[in-house]
């Protein structure tokens, strides 16, 4: 059974209604009905017929003394494969519509959020090939996970399986504190150093106020006071005892939960980067630049400053209330109970303000996010905007984002001015109530002035340790909020996943076989359909067709960048599913149009595939990608700082760069996309002509709009709209007068009309 898990009540409303668990082969869930409105939608596909469940509620009765549970179904239907005409899936604006066709009328099923229609797009592909008798391939849906194994509920993005449900503020609190506790030996420390300075800040008021007054100040009597009458010096000098040594031990643990907590956050910045590098290329195809910037920096950051200041304070405050109630109740009962029913007051809407403000705080993130954003956005395509004359326009993009921020930060402050006032006026007005009351007590004599004096102290640190709760609501609302969204990248699982026990290959010989694949970047809308061919080790293919026809997709493929939906691609026989990933990547080099230098020497981006490669490797690397010579002409060589801040290169000097970098990285399989696009036509030669030497041992796959590139090629693929629509070598295909006859009829008057000129 593939899609969804389905609960027990529903596995037995199906069985209930002759549809056995065991007969049903895919399920899949909806909650909106055609209607628009909330309602729970099963539907259950068998060999035979698709079965649906409209409305499926829990009801819960009292009868006779016991409680009844039942399943109630408004509606109930099955349809036979054999009376569906068609199954479609109208995509609106925000959402879509699950119809069922038959030869007498449309049946609306039901309507999809946009994250779920790429799991219907597959459910209703297995209906209609169910229908047709048509085999199905479900080897792509092995490794998929589709709800969150807690609640059961099918994950917002089916892409990444995070659970906003089951992501608390509380359970990544405990996640922290687990990396925190891993010190262990520092952490005890750090709890007996916060207990006795609380307990020293404690017992303070006791001799400054309630002693002093009673003991020291107040002669002998027979009610047990004055027993140290007079000794004021003394008195002082305990006092200042106590303090220092609270105040010692205060500056100690301070100084080690630094030492930790910077360590904490070092193997936490460490470890979300390490997520992100094990994480596939479509995740960073949906995410901007200055959004995961944020995620390593700001947000480790404020959690940097929640253990360093916000646990500490919050372990001390929390350990003097304690103290503080313990204590006072031994002076005077009533009105320890009367602060302690403000405290249980003032606590309770604090906690509900830090829930208000967590969300608050999460658009503050999505709109300093966005505003990140547009900032690198526009600053990394400068010459884009003054080419185009856009700089006005990019202060306004960027304008409208800061606004955004503006308001975000606005919304929080008027929350805060709004709520917090009254939480202090609270308890405010019980330390009012303390004072008064205690007066009244002192004057009848149910406690003593130096016992007044002490509790109305202890009132005073009770309102101080409120004072704080308060005041870090916000900062531990944000801090929540980042820990969040770095146990998301953290939690994220790439899509592309490397078997338990993969097959390790050492030099591949370079049989490719690609075999009926389809990929589809956005779900339901395919991209490469059922493209098959093979190429033997040592052979040259050229991948050619129009823009956008799924060329470079194909190679990405093959590269294993993303894995396909359908069908399979075997090198030397084996799936590349099953081989080690580290493996497959050492063993094809890819060059591509866009390349990329990463900020250092040359000498270290030609290095960069093989970082233990000799200086006279990366020299012979050079030459044969034509690059030397234009090396050499900088100062400074092979040592040129390039990238980031460094000397800006020509696209074509870059693409003889990137071509180095694969020839001495020797793979068995160089692909080759539109490599030779950015060079002039004497530079191409010379780079094909490499090529040539290069190919021996070596399978090569090429893409290249200009024909001539490929003609030497040993068989060609011509891709259109995702489909394999011809192959063959450069004659045979001209022969054809198919598609690639009219590609190279095109060109050929593209080049005659530029002689003409």
């Amino acid at each position: 059974m593939f899609f969804i898990q389905l609960p027990e009540s529903v596995e037995q409303a199906f069985a209930d209604r002759g549809v056995p668990a065991g007969a049903i082969r895919y399920t899949a869930k909806a909650d909106v009905s055609k209607e628009n409105q909330y309602q729970e939608i099963y539907l259950a596909l068998t060999d035979r017929a698709l079965c649906i469940l409209w409305g499926h509620e829990k009801f819960v009765e009292q009868r006779k003394r016991e409680t009844v549970i039942e399943y109630r179904c408004a509606d109930y239907r099955s349809i036979p494969l054999e009376d569906i005409r068609d199954i479609v899936i109208d995509r609106l604006y925000t959402a879509s519509s699950f119809l069922v066709r038959t030869g007498e009328e449309e049946i609306p099923v039901c309507r999809l959020s946009i994250s779920l229609t790429g799991l219907f797009e597959k459910f209703k592909d297995r209906a209609l090939a169910l229908r047709d008798g048509r085999p199905i391939d479900d080897s792509g849906l092995k490794d998929e996970h589709r709800c969150c194994p807690k609640c059961k509920r099918p994950y917002p993005n089916q892409e990444r399986r995070i659970c906003p449900n089951c992501l608390s503020a509380r359970a990544s609190f405990f996640r922290l504190l687990k990396e925190y506790l891993s010190f262990k030996k520092e952490a005890v420390l750090i709890f007996v150093m916060i207990f006795l300075s609380s307990a020293l800040t404690l017992i303070v008021p006791l001799f400054s106020s309630q002693m002093f007054y009673d003991q020291v100040l107040t002669p002998p009597g027979p009610d047990g006071t004055g027993r140290f009458y007079g000794m004021l010096l003394q008195m002082v000098l305990v006092i200042f005892a106590i303090k220092l040594a609270s105040t010692v031990f205060s500056s100690a643990y301070g100084i080690i939960v630094s030492r930790i907590c910077t360590r904490v956050i070092h193997n936490l910045r460490v470890k979300i980067f390490s997520s992100m590098q094990r994480l596939s290329v479509s995740f960073f195809a949906s995410k901007a630049t200055g959004t995961l910037m944020t995620r390593i920096d700001d947000d480790a950051d404020w959690l940097y400053w929640f253990f360093v200041d916000l646990v500490p304070m919050y372990i001390v405050s929390g350990l003097t209330v304690a103290g503080l109630i313990l204590i006072m109740s031994t002076i005077s009962l009533p009105l320890t109970l009367l602060i302690l029913v403000s405290a249980v007051l003032v606590g309770w809407m604090v906690v509900l303000a830090e829930k208000r403000l967590k969300q608050l705080q999460r658009r503050q993130h999505r709109a300093i996010r966005s505003m990140k954003s547009t900032v690198t956005d526009s600053l990394g395509g400068q010459k884009v905007v003054k080419s185009f004359a856009r700089e006005q326009q990019e202060i306004h993009r960027f304008s409208g984002k800061n606004q955004s921020y503006f308001q975000s930060r606005i919304n929080i402050s008027y929350y805060n001015a709004g709520r917090f006032p009254l939480i202090r006026m609270i308890y405010r007005i019980s330390q009012i109530l303390v004072m008064g009351l205690g007066a009244v007590f002192a004057i009848r004599g149910e406690i003593t002035l130096g016992g007044l004096t002490a509790l109305l102290a202890y009132s005073d640190m009770t309102v101080n340790c409120f004072e704080y709760f308060i005041n870090a609501a916000n900062p531990v609302a944000r801090a929540m909020d980042a820990a969040s969204r770095m146990y998301e990248i953290l939690d994220t699982e790439p899509s592309v996943i490397e078997r338990e026990n993969p097959v390790r290959m050492g030099r591949m010989k370079g049989d490719i076989a690609v075999r009926n694949i389809s990929f589809e970047y956005e779900v339901g809308r395919p991209v490469i359909k059922g493209v098959s061919f093979e190429v033997r080790a040592g052979q040259m293919i050229g991948l050619v067709g129009r823009t956008g026809a799924g060329k470079s997709t194909i190679i990405n493929l093959i590269s294993r960048l993303y894995d396909v939906t359908e069908g399979e691609i075997t090198i030397d026989g084996v799936n590349i599913r099953d081989i080690a990933i580290a493996d497959l990547r050492r063993n094809i080099g890819v060059v591509t149009q866009e390349t990329y230098l990463f900020m250092g020497t040359i000498a270290d981006n030609i290095r960069y595939a093989r970082p233990d490669a000799g200086m006279e490797e990366v020299v012979a690397a050079a030459k044969a990608a034509f690059a030397h010579d234009f090396i050499l002409r900088f100062p400074e060589g092979y040592d040129t700082i390039v990238g980031n801040g460094g000397v800006q290169l020509s696209g074509g000097e870059k693409q003889r760069l990137s071509i180095a970098r694969a020839i001495l990285q020797n793979p068995s399989i160089l692909i080759l996309d539109e490599a030779t696009a950015a060079m002039d036509t004497q530079t191409e030669r010379n780079i094909q002509a490499a090529i040539e030497k290069l190919r021996a041992g070596k399978t090569i796959i090429s893409i290249a709009h200009r024909l001539s590139t490929l003609r030497d090629a040993d068989v060609l693929a011509v891709i259109d709209d995702g489909r394999l629509c011809e192959s063959g070598t450069h004659r045979e295909l001209l022969e054809r007068r198919g598609v690639y006859f009219n590609l190279h009829r095109i060109q050929l008057d593209s080049l005659k009309f530029i002689n003409q000129e």
